[in-house]
């Protein structure tokens, strides 16, 4: 134990292509989706699959801006060493921990998930009892080197990524009546139960802060630069299909769902997946759907910690977070950012545990939308002044090895979505409390380090050094590697 820690901090670069790819995909397909599309469906009616568009649009706008930035400058600190440049000191601060505390307050939603399943069908075991179980799986996960966790992930990523293409391809046969106990359904679920929007138009938008939500997470691609082979030429990739995969994922099932299965019977309180299998003759399958959204819980949860513990790396790297939590083992395991930030979980878990009405819990939760907001804004506009910067010295996206398509159209709009989706959640009571809670919770890091800036106090070098940045842009082998 005596060289367990080391003091510089480095990572172990032990992510493949593979595993960037599967852990992108692990933390934005969890129980939320599996669970929650029901009850999105029946907040939205059988036009949900167009708000998941709206979001994968403002998914693919933020992907492709920070793959740029990736690309360019690939760092352990991602979007917080991003934000720190470009945008300021206190802006990265304020990102970079309202994050942590979004991420580790959703980790144990993702166990309790899990522990609901498991009573379902063993209810010897409690709820909390099938939590701590969860909790304790990923903990294990996350105390091993990155290219375990890595291989882990991509199994129960693929799995997750399985079961969604079966239940496309069952819908569709059912829809065209090859197979189950009703006639071919048609479009007669969509159309004859009020139309597309049998709630209104303006359904769509009026949910949107919810479909940030369920596209948080699609960030955690820029946490593992840090630990990648080559992420110059792992990332640009890993972005593309991060993107495109991500969006299918969504709009398809949830168009599908709405196909097969009357919308109006959706709900909160169970898995549409598994309603819609049930609905035309396939109740062991939708057993099976159920135990699929304990792996969902188990990846989503998983890749979530693996978020939040290089967040609180990456701060200490910025200075932003105590220097102790860049310490790693010497294979490559920041632990103390590990051990913090595993105890904070615990700690939450375990006052749920004696939180009957919830009330506690959903507080802290209300402020994880809001979080990632702050998040993919920072992203749009520091890639914004990344591009202003480079022309102010000639360059232009013909010296970059990959660059936003359509620049600055991406950036406008993925910032006018994002806008819309903080006003709307402030707009309406019952998220409002999200930005009530979010917004002191990016504030008071965002002041302390402001002042700490302008005062003279905080002098930690950054992550990047644009000027080197340049200098190898510049070059005439960049573009050769």
């Amino acid at each position: 134990m005596e060289e367990k820690i080391l003091q510089d901090g480095t990572l172990n670069k032990g992510l493949k292509k593979l595993h960037v790819q599967m852990v992108a995909l692990g933390g934005v397909i969890g129980s939320a989706y599996f669970y929650g599309v029901g009850g999105f469906i029946e907040m939205t009616g059988p036009a949900a699959f167009l708000a998941f568009a709206l979001g994968g649009i403002l998914v693919f706008c933020t992907l492709y801006c920070l793959g740029e930035l990736l690309v360019a400058m690939p760092t352990t600190g991602s979007f917080i060493s991003y934000s720190r440049e470009f945008i300021s000191d206190g802006c990265a601060a304020g990102v970079g921990w309202t994050y942590w505390i979004a991420i580790i307050v959703y980790i144990p939603s993702e166990c309790i998930v899990i522990g609901t399943i498991l009573n379902m069908y063993v209810p010897q075991i409690s709820v909390f009892a099938g939590a701590v179980l969860g909790c304790l799986v990923i903990t294990i996960i996350n105390l091993r080197q990155v290219s375990n966790l890595g291989k882990i992930e991509s199994i129960l990523a693929i799995t997750k990524v399985a079961a969604i293409v079966v239940f496309v391809v069952l819908a569709v046969l059912i829809a065209f009546g090859v197979i189950g106990t009703h006639e071919a359904p048609g479009m007669s679920n969509m159309a004859g139960l009020g139309g597309l929007f049998p709630l209104g138009v303006m359904a769509i938008f009026a949910n949107l802060s919810i479909i940030v939500m369920n596209f948080a997470g699609i960030e955690i691609v820029a946490l593992t630069a840090g630990e990648t082979e080559n992420p110059a030429k792992v990332m640009p990739s890993a972005v593309r299909a991060g993107a495109i995969r991500v969006v299918l994922l969504f709009i398809i099932p949830t168009f599908l769902v709405t196909v097969i299965l009357p919308w109006t019977t959706c709900s909160y309180d169970t898995s549409a997946f598994a309603d819609a299998l049930a609905y035309n003759g396939f109740g062991g399958l939708s057993h099976v759907f159920n135990l699929i959204i304990i792996v969902a819980a188990l990846s989503c949860a998983n890749c979530n910690l693996y978020a939040a513990i290089r967040d609180m790396f990456s701060m200490s790297k910025e200075g932003m977070s105590p220097g102790v939590m860049g310490r790693t083992t010497r294979k490559g395991v920041p632990i103390t950012a590990a051990i913090f930030s595993l105890v904070v979980v615990w700690i939450i878990l375990f006052i749920y545990s004696f939180d009957s009405s919830g009330s506690f819990y959903a507080f802290l939760l209300s402020v994880s939308g809001i979080a990632t907001i702050f998040c993919w804004t920072a992203i749009c506009i520091s890639q914004l002044i990344f591009r202003r910067r480079l022309k102010e010295h000639g360059l232009t996206k013909k010296n970059l090895k990959f660059h936003t398509p359509l620049y600055p159209l991406p950036n406008i709009v993925g910032l006018i979505i994002l806008a819309l989706a903080f006003g709307i959640t402030a707009y309406y009571p019952d998220t409002r409390i999200a930005v009530i809670v979010g917004i002191p919770w990016f504030l008071i890091p965002y002041v302390i380090f402001t002042v700490m800036s302008k005062s003279g106090k905080y002098k930690v070098k950054k992550e990047i050094d644009f000027d080197q940045v340049l200098e190898e842009i510049k070059s005439e082998d960049y573009l050769k590697d």
